[in-house]
């Protein structure tokens, strides 16, 4: 009897130490699986990409020239929040900005690093590009006289160009020292202009050229000019 009380009883130990392992188990899963999907919420990121983001260049504007690099980049951020992402996107709400620096650096084309900073808290920036190629030339000056151009193409058959007058006869054009030496002239053109059978009235935009009219870099004192066209039909 006592033998059978015992075997009872070790059923019945084995029994509930089973239903113990058996919620342990279940539970520990539960913390397990809610712990991982848990920390894949928290981990989740989210990339934007901007495109056109201004760069400023940092350096002496009053000594030196630069040229060769593109005034914009774009920039994928990346980060969990949604809505910080969505307001560094807008650049009315941004607070982050992409600076290079040239000071100290001398003459000639450069490598430089472009620097991002005021990103918020979690969020990472790669830039496209990151690195910038540019040329750094003493800064000078000089005034060229404006020479008015229409091609061939931009007049209508059976007529030519009797006369092009200008409002403006000379500019004030800056740029570096290479540069500025390999100007040939300075042409005022229209490039909206097509097809001319009659007399044109309008406005002409300027660039430097050189002797192969190639447009090189520079900054006028005036952009455009006005300009007319007189047009006569060929005899």
């Amino acid at each position: 009897m006592r033998n059978k009380v015992k075997n009872i009883s070790y059923i019945l130990l084995s029994v509930l130490v089973a239903i113990v392992l058996f919620f342990y188990a279940t539970t520990t899963n539960y913390k397990n699986s809610l712990a991982v999907k848990t920390q894949s919420t928290a981990t989740e990121t989210y990339t934007h990409t901007i495109t056109n983001v201004p760069v400023t260049i940092e350096y002496d504007s009053e000594t030196y020239f630069i040229s060769g690099f593109s005034p914009t980049i774009n920039v994928d951020l990346i980060g969990s929040n949604r809505v910080i992402l969505q307001k560094e996107t807008d650049e009315a709400t941004r607070s982050f900005q992409v600076t290079v620096d040239l000071t100290g650096l001398s003459v000639g084309t450069q490598s430089v690093d472009l620097q991002i900073s005021g990103l918020p808290s979690g969020v990472n920036a790669i830039l496209n590009p990151s690195v910038f190629d540019v040329k750094i030339g003493k800064r000078v000056r000089k005034n060229f006289g404006i020479v008015g151009k229409i091609t061939n193409s931009q007049i209508a058959e059976g007529y030519s160009v009797a006369r092009i007058t200008l409002g403006l006869e000379t500019v004030r054009v800056t740029s570096d020292e290479d540069t500025l030496a390999m100007i040939d002239h300075v042409e005022a053109i229209v490039p909206d202009a097509s097809k001319l059978s009659e007399n044109y009235t309008g406005t002409a935009t300027l660039q430097a050229v050189d002797a192969n009219g190639r447009i090189l870099p520079v900054v006028f004192s005036q952009d455009v000019t006005t300009i007319e066209v007189v047009i006569t039909k060929d005899k």
